[in-house]
């Protein structure tokens, strides 16, 4: 059964990024308006231990998303400093 993605997303000055976290490959995909500019092997230590720590609960989710969006916002600031 394949694992759920985690989406988040951000108007990072006036431009709408997202985050996909697939579970099942460990990977993240950015997309800027729609379309996709990067794919990364998500970093091990994204989300601690909680990972293997079971049956994920709706904080686990929450948690999962606000990782994800740190990323991004991560992921923007550099990609901005490289234009």
């Amino acid at each position: 059964m394949k694992s759920p993605t985690v989406r988040a997303g951000a108007h990072i000055e006036g431009v709408h990024w997202v985050a996909e976290y697939a579970e099942d490959v460990h990977e993240i995909r950015v997309f800027r308006e729609g379309q996709e500019v990067d794919v990364h092997d998500a970093p091990a230590t994204l989300f601690g231990d909680e990972a293997s720590a079971g049956s994920k609960s709706t904080a686990d989710h929450r948690a999962m998303e606000a990782a994800v969006l740190a990323y991004l916002k991560h992921f923007v600031m550099e990609h901005d400093a490289e234009e």
